[in-house]
């Protein structure tokens, strides 16, 4: 087994250790139907925790049995950080997948280096020590062009949350990132929204509608209830 395969397959392990202890972890596992027509991180049949368990982290270990080929490119952390907004228990998983997204996306097919010494170097031609802005907010700008209506909506606020704390040459990065994936976008409808939200920024604008933070939070809190209604006879058992 090569060094990337190995790495890979450490993080992979993590991630099923982070959701054991967060008690996310599916003891049973999901119905054939859930697996038709599930969507983009299986959005469509089953909660993000559960594609992340039985889809991509099986996915994982199957290629590295098979020492097949990775996909070649890799957003799981991005999604993560819009799904688990408020939810400040999953911030190691969220860190975790943006892991497994450096070494997917940013690592060539050669020898890896220690991962106590990774540092994502070699992202956009050089250190993210030198770039103006957070690792996530390239890889957000790159899948932007995927979105459409409300989840392209939903996209453009989460750079806002990155333009209330950063400087004028984080706001020109965020501008420039916004044009270079508007003149990506296929769709003129969300080519046009994207190019006007950049626009915005330049102006010194938001990219969208205020985000209300405290109502995701209690949003998020009721579903998470609904999904995991034993939670706290587990935690209690523990």
């Amino acid at each position: 087994m090569t060094d990337r395969y190995k790495h890979t397959l450490s993080k992979a392990n993590e991630i099923e250790a982070e959701l054991k202890a967060l008690n996310r972890w599916d003891e049973i596992p999901l119905p054939e139907e859930k697996f038709e027509n599930m969507g983009a991180f299986g959005s469509e049949t089953m909660k993000f925790e559960q594609w992340i368990q039985f889809i991509l982290i099986d996915t994982i270990k199957e290629i590295v049995k098979e020492q097949a080929a990775f996909p070649s490119e890799s957003n799981v952390g991005v999604y993560a950080v819009r799904v688990f907004d408020g939810d400040p228990e999953a911030d190691k998983l969220i860190q975790l997948l943006s892991e497994l997204d450096e070494l997917i996306n940013s690592l060539s097919d050669q020898s890896l280096p220690d991962l106590n010494e990774f540092s994502g170097q070699a992202i956009l031609g050089g250190s993210v020590d030198d770039l103006p802005l957070p690792v996530v907010v390239y890889q957000l700008a790159e899948v932007l062009p995927s979105f459409e209506g409300d989840a392209l909506e939903a996209q453009l606020q989460t750079f806002d949350i990155f333009l209330s704390n950063t400087n004028e040459e984080g706001r020109k990065a965020i501008a420039q990132l916004l044009f270079t994936a508007s003149d990506r976008t296929t769709s003129s409808k969300e080519r046009l929204r994207i190019r006007k939200a950049a626009m915005a920024v330049e102006k010194g604008d938001v990219v969208a509608a205020p985000y209300n933070h405290e109502e995701a939070i209690v949003k998020y809190q009721e579903q998470f209830k609904k999904d995991y209604p034993n939670r706290e006879e587990r935690n209690e058992e523990i």
